[in-house]
Protein backbone atom coordinates (compact mmCIF):
# COMPACT_ATOMS: atom_id res chain seq x y z
CA UNK A 1 0.00 0.00 0.00
CA UNK A 2 1.32 3.01 -0.87
CA UNK A 3 2.16 6.22 1.31
CA UNK A 4 -1.10 8.31 -0.18
CA UNK A 5 -3.10 5.34 1.30
CA UNK A 6 -2.03 6.23 4.91
CA UNK A 7 -4.01 8.08 7.30
CA UNK A 8 -3.29 11.44 8.54
CA UNK A 9 -3.85 12.33 12.52
CA UNK A 10 -5.95 15.93 13.58
CA UNK A 11 -2.24 17.49 12.94
CA UNK A 12 -2.45 16.75 9.45
CA UNK A 13 0.96 14.65 9.79
CA UNK A 14 0.92 10.95 8.90
CA UNK A 15 0.11 8.43 11.50
CA UNK A 16 2.55 5.48 12.17
CA UNK A 17 1.20 1.84 11.66
CA UNK A 18 2.06 -1.33 9.65
CA UNK A 19 0.22 -1.69 6.43
CA UNK A 20 -1.87 -4.53 7.59
CA UNK A 21 -3.41 -2.09 10.62
CA UNK A 22 -3.85 0.37 8.25
CA UNK A 23 -6.18 -1.40 5.81
CA UNK A 24 -8.47 -2.72 8.48
CA UNK A 25 -8.91 -0.06 10.60
CA UNK A 26 -9.80 2.25 6.85
CA UNK A 27 -11.98 -0.77 6.60
CA UNK A 28 -13.84 -0.23 10.18
CA UNK A 29 -13.80 3.56 8.98
CA UNK A 30 -15.82 3.04 5.55
CA UNK A 31 -18.16 0.60 7.67
CA UNK A 32 -19.07 3.15 10.38
CA UNK A 33 -19.07 5.93 8.38
CA UNK A 34 -20.71 4.81 5.36
CA UNK A 35 -23.01 2.21 6.87
CA UNK A 36 -25.72 -0.34 4.57
CA UNK A 37 -28.02 1.82 5.29
CA UNK A 38 -27.81 5.48 4.09
CA UNK A 39 -29.19 8.49 5.16
CA UNK A 40 -32.95 8.30 6.29
CA UNK A 41 -35.35 10.12 3.88
CA UNK A 42 -38.68 9.95 3.03
CA UNK A 43 -40.10 6.17 3.24
CA UNK A 44 -36.85 5.27 4.64
CA UNK A 45 -37.65 7.11 7.76
CA UNK A 46 -39.64 4.04 9.24
CA UNK A 47 -36.92 1.88 8.59
CA UNK A 48 -34.51 3.82 10.18
CA UNK A 49 -36.60 4.41 13.17
CA UNK A 50 -36.94 0.58 12.98
CA UNK A 51 -33.00 0.10 13.02
CA UNK A 52 -32.83 2.46 15.97
CA UNK A 53 -35.02 0.64 18.49
CA UNK A 54 -32.73 -2.71 17.16
CA UNK A 55 -29.67 -0.84 17.99
CA UNK A 56 -30.88 0.66 21.21
CA UNK A 57 -32.04 -3.49 21.79
CA UNK A 58 -28.79 -4.75 21.15
CA UNK A 59 -26.86 -2.38 23.21
CA UNK A 60 -26.86 -4.03 27.18
CA UNK A 61 -25.36 -6.88 26.01
CA UNK A 62 -22.56 -4.98 24.21
CA UNK A 63 -21.07 -4.21 27.48
CA UNK A 64 -21.33 -7.87 28.40
CA UNK A 65 -19.66 -8.64 24.92
CA UNK A 66 -17.11 -6.62 25.50
CA UNK A 67 -15.42 -7.46 28.74
CA UNK A 68 -15.76 -11.49 27.66
CA UNK A 69 -14.12 -10.55 24.23
CA UNK A 70 -11.27 -8.30 25.86
CA UNK A 71 -10.71 -10.81 28.84
CA UNK A 72 -10.70 -13.20 25.54
CA UNK A 73 -8.15 -11.28 23.19
CA UNK A 74 -5.91 -10.90 26.95
CA UNK A 75 -5.87 -14.95 27.72
CA UNK A 76 -4.61 -15.34 23.65
CA UNK A 77 -2.17 -12.61 24.09
CA UNK A 78 -3.83 -10.46 21.78
CA UNK A 79 -4.08 -7.24 21.28
CA UNK A 80 -7.47 -5.95 19.40
CA UNK A 81 -6.17 -3.02 17.46
CA UNK A 82 -9.43 -1.91 16.59
CA UNK A 83 -13.23 -3.01 16.71
CA UNK A 84 -16.06 -1.61 15.12
CA UNK A 85 -20.47 -2.40 15.51
CA UNK A 86 -23.62 -2.02 13.52
CA UNK A 87 -26.87 -3.06 13.32
CA UNK A 88 -28.73 -3.72 10.66
CA UNK A 89 -32.49 -4.72 9.38
CA UNK A 90 -31.63 -6.09 6.05
CA UNK A 91 -29.62 -9.27 5.58
CA UNK A 92 -30.11 -9.54 2.07
CA UNK A 93 -27.91 -6.50 1.15
CA UNK A 94 -25.56 -7.31 3.71
CA UNK A 95 -24.54 -10.88 2.22
CA UNK A 96 -24.26 -12.64 -0.97
CA UNK A 97 -24.27 -15.39 -3.10
CA UNK A 98 -26.76 -18.60 -1.92
CA UNK A 99 -27.05 -17.04 0.97
CA UNK A 100 -28.28 -13.60 -0.04
CA UNK A 101 -30.84 -15.76 -2.25
CA UNK A 102 -32.09 -17.32 1.26
CA UNK A 103 -32.58 -13.97 2.60
CA UNK A 104 -34.70 -12.65 -0.20
CA UNK A 105 -37.34 -15.54 0.61
CA UNK A 106 -36.85 -15.62 4.60
CA UNK A 107 -35.80 -11.79 5.51
CA UNK A 108 -34.16 -12.14 9.09
CA UNK A 109 -35.49 -9.78 12.14
CA UNK A 110 -32.09 -8.02 12.37
CA UNK A 111 -28.37 -7.96 11.71
CA UNK A 112 -25.60 -6.99 14.88
CA UNK A 113 -22.35 -7.47 13.42
CA UNK A 114 -18.41 -6.29 14.95
CA UNK A 115 -15.26 -6.44 13.26
CA UNK A 116 -12.27 -6.87 15.38
CA UNK A 117 -8.80 -6.14 14.14
CA UNK A 118 -6.24 -8.41 16.30
CA UNK A 119 -2.05 -8.32 16.36
CA UNK A 120 -0.63 -11.10 17.51
CA UNK A 121 2.89 -10.79 19.92
CA UNK A 122 5.18 -11.64 16.49
CA UNK A 123 3.04 -8.21 14.90
CA UNK A 124 1.08 -10.78 12.39
CA UNK A 125 -2.43 -8.86 12.35
CA UNK A 126 -5.90 -10.38 11.28
CA UNK A 127 -9.54 -9.19 11.35
CA UNK A 128 -12.38 -11.34 13.04
CA UNK A 129 -15.76 -10.88 11.62
CA UNK A 130 -18.96 -11.59 13.67
CA UNK A 131 -22.31 -11.80 13.09
CA UNK A 132 -25.71 -12.22 15.16
CA UNK A 133 -28.44 -12.74 12.62
CA UNK A 134 -31.81 -12.72 14.37
CA UNK A 135 -34.38 -14.82 12.02
CA UNK A 136 -38.28 -13.80 12.29
CA UNK A 137 -38.75 -17.59 12.86
CA UNK A 138 -36.63 -20.12 15.08
CA UNK A 139 -37.04 -22.82 12.48
CA UNK A 140 -35.30 -20.82 10.16
CA UNK A 141 -31.76 -20.80 11.38
CA UNK A 142 -31.01 -24.63 10.97
CA UNK A 143 -31.19 -24.09 6.96
CA UNK A 144 -29.56 -21.06 7.22
CA UNK A 145 -27.29 -22.54 9.14
CA UNK A 146 -26.44 -26.24 6.96
CA UNK A 147 -26.38 -23.05 4.07
CA UNK A 148 -23.84 -20.91 5.02
CA UNK A 149 -21.47 -23.93 6.62
CA UNK A 150 -21.39 -25.34 3.42
CA UNK A 151 -18.48 -23.97 0.83
CA UNK A 152 -19.19 -21.61 -1.99
CA UNK A 153 -22.48 -20.81 -0.67
CA UNK A 154 -21.60 -17.50 0.40
CA UNK A 155 -22.19 -15.85 3.31
CA UNK A 156 -22.79 -12.81 5.24
CA UNK A 157 -20.62 -10.17 4.72
CA UNK A 158 -18.16 -8.53 7.49
CA UNK A 159 -18.46 -4.70 8.20
CA UNK A 160 -15.77 -3.36 5.57
CA UNK A 161 -16.44 -6.58 3.05
CA UNK A 162 -15.90 -4.83 -0.06
CA UNK A 163 -13.00 -2.33 1.07
CA UNK A 164 -11.01 -5.08 2.24
CA UNK A 165 -11.40 -6.93 -1.05
CA UNK A 166 -9.95 -4.36 -2.92
CA UNK A 167 -7.30 -4.93 -0.40
CA UNK A 168 -6.59 -8.03 -0.91
CA UNK A 169 -7.96 -9.14 2.56
CA UNK A 170 -10.20 -11.96 1.63
CA UNK A 171 -12.27 -14.53 4.13
CA UNK A 172 -11.79 -18.10 2.25
CA UNK A 173 -13.89 -19.85 5.18
CA UNK A 174 -10.94 -20.89 7.16
CA UNK A 175 -10.93 -20.58 10.23
CA UNK A 176 -14.97 -20.15 10.32
CA UNK A 177 -17.65 -21.02 13.10
CA UNK A 178 -21.34 -20.72 13.02
CA UNK A 179 -23.48 -21.69 16.19
CA UNK A 180 -26.82 -21.78 16.59
CA UNK A 181 -29.01 -20.34 19.78
CA UNK A 182 -32.96 -19.85 19.47
CA UNK A 183 -33.72 -17.40 16.55
CA UNK A 184 -30.40 -16.67 16.60
CA UNK A 185 -27.22 -17.48 14.29
CA UNK A 186 -24.06 -16.54 15.32
CA UNK A 187 -21.79 -16.27 12.33
CA UNK A 188 -17.84 -15.80 13.05
CA UNK A 189 -15.10 -16.03 9.95
CA UNK A 190 -11.18 -14.62 10.28
CA UNK A 191 -9.15 -13.21 7.15
CA UNK A 192 -5.46 -12.75 7.56
CA UNK A 193 -4.44 -9.03 7.05
CA UNK A 194 -0.99 -8.90 7.34
CA UNK A 195 2.56 -11.79 8.64
CA UNK A 196 1.19 -15.28 9.04
CA UNK A 197 -1.08 -15.67 12.32
CA UNK A 198 -0.11 -18.77 14.24
CA UNK A 199 -3.48 -21.19 12.73
CA UNK A 200 -4.30 -22.34 16.30
CA UNK A 201 -4.26 -18.97 17.73
CA UNK A 202 -6.27 -17.80 15.07
CA UNK A 203 -8.80 -20.34 14.94
CA UNK A 204 -9.07 -19.91 19.05
CA UNK A 205 -9.94 -16.13 18.03
CA UNK A 206 -12.87 -17.53 15.79
CA UNK A 207 -14.00 -19.75 18.27
CA UNK A 208 -13.79 -16.96 21.29
CA UNK A 209 -15.63 -14.65 18.96
CA UNK A 210 -18.46 -17.30 18.20
CA UNK A 211 -19.46 -17.52 22.02
CA UNK A 212 -19.91 -13.44 22.41
CA UNK A 213 -23.11 -12.65 23.55
CA UNK A 214 -25.43 -11.29 21.05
Amino acid sequence: MGWESQPRGRDGKWVKGGAGVTVAAAAVGLAVVGGAGGAATGAAVPAANAAARAEAAAKPNRGARKTKADDGWRKLRLRNVREATENALDCAINSYGQVRDFFLRNPCADLDRTLFTLADPAGNTFVVSVAWVRMRSAKDVRPLKALIDTDGTGSVKSLGFDLLKQQGVRFTGTPFRSRPSRDVLVVAEGAAVSGKPDPTIFRQAVDLAAELPR
